[in-house]
């Protein structure tokens, strides 16, 4: 009994989709002058962590397919992304 076998690979193709991601449509709703001051807030914050860790470039997309650009928590939670990892590789390697 090969190890194939006994794990049950067979070399079955594998399925199109096994989880579809269904498209959902989100309705754009304009931002007002209070939400789009805070939204450019956080991008200025975004792009001075971003230079201060020496990022260069990076991707994201959301799973709705909304755009996380326009949308205040998740410019942010991208800043504190870009923050943490720059503050552990600051910190160095950590005793277990």
């Amino acid at each position: 009994m090969g190890l194939r076998s006994l794990l049950g690979w067979r070399g079955r193709p594998a399925a199109a989709d096994p989880m579809p991601v269904a498209a959902v449509e989100t309705e754009h709703v304009p931002l007002s002058p209070a939400q789009l001051a805070d939204l450019e807030e956080a991008w200025a914050e975004l792009r001075q962590a971003a230079q201060e860790a020496g990022v260069t470039s990076f991707r994201a997309c959301t799973r709705d397919g909304s755009r996380w650009e326009e949308n205040l928590d998740s410019v942010r939670a991208m800043t504190r992304t870009i923050k943490g990892i720059q503050k552990d590789r600051d910190e160095g390697p950590k005793d277990l």
